[in-house]
């Protein structure tokens, strides 16, 4: 079996891409919601940089906005640090193919 090579430029083209993983339901089964509480939040950005996940991002005005809920670990490093208690992240209850938020 012979294998092939990929040339430079296709090489030096993919080194600046980054790989994340798609929304699949983590192997635990459990699944966490993200809430945000814009009143109390001051835009910092703390959250958004903190997420391992990039599960939050900062929109065009800098203002910490959900991504994709279904790639969350449920970590909490973004509740941990957010230093107005403007972010909880929590286990979701679902029952029956259902959400219950």
């Amino acid at each position: 079996m012979a294998l092939r090579r990929k040339s430079a430029s296709a090489n030096q083209s993919e080194k600046g891409k980054r790989v994340t993983a798609g929304s699949t339901k983590p192997k635990n089964g459990k699944r966490f919601e993200i809430d945000i509480f814009r009143d109390w939040c001051k835009s910092c950005g703390i959250c958004a940089a903190f997420c391992p996940r990039e599960c939050i991002m900062l929109d065009d005005e800098g203002v910490p906005t959900k991504v994709d809920s279904d790639r969350c670990t449920g970590c909490g490093w973004c509740e941990l640090h957010c230093p107005d208690f403007a972010i909880s992240v929590h286990q979701r209850n679902e029952k029956a193919g259902t959400e219950n938020v």
